[in-house]
């Protein structure tokens, strides 16, 4: 299995108990929704490596015991801690109305209904501590945008649109020249 038909499910943080358990950590809003998960990837050396699952119990914050098949002691579950853990992409609930994954919106077109001019595509979704922002590329010039829930009207999956109702004036304090255009030649003094 690739990465890239892959999606993190989380990370085990701990053993639990002397049985070989561990502790994963789950990233999702929704982690009941992984209860009846049968098999899981890791990664260990880069690789995504399969394992059946014997037991997957939910635990409060977001995390859950997972016993691993032929994985039955202390020793053996220790080589996990640390690793993250994958699931098919297959495997993602699927989302409706304005709520979106961030691999799916890449290449959608991003719509300004406020001037009604199209912006660009997504190129990329840059997470950051302070608000994840999405990467469009114009006319050689990337323009990043606040991915604000407040912005975004519609997503008309079929089309590949996202129409947003963006701030005046935030796209063209957004725009930075693209690192694919060429820089202007400086002549030295």
């Amino acid at each position: 299995m690739l990465h890239e038909s892959c999606f993190q499910l989380g990370t085990f943080i701990r053993k639990v108990g002397t049985d070989g358990r561990l502790l994963l950590q789950l990233d999702t809003d929704n982690p009941q929704a992984y209860i009846k998960t049968e098999s899981i990837f890791v990664e260990i050396n880069k690789r995504l490596v399969p394992f059946f699952i014997q037991s997957f119990r939910l635990q409060p914050s977001s995390t859950a015991h997972i016993s691993l098949q032929d994985i039955g002691n202390n020793e053996e579950a220790e080589m996990f801690i640390g690793c993250d853990v994958y699931l098919p992409l297959e495997q993602l609930p699927k989302l409706t109305g304005k709520k979106f994954y961030y691999h799916e919106i890449i290449d959608f077109e991003v719509f300004d209904l406020a001037s009604n001019l199209s912006i660009g595509k997504i190129t990329d979704v840059l997470e950051n501590g302070a608000g994840d922002l999405f990467q469009v590329i114009e006319n050689g010039n990337e323009i990043l945008i606040p991915i604000n829930d407040h912005f975004i009207e519609k997503i008309d999956r079929e089309k590949s649109i996202i129409y947003m109702q963006l701030p005046e004036g935030l796209v063209e304090v957004n725009i930075k020249p693209s690192k694919e255009t060429p820089e202007e030649n400086l002549e030295e003094e």
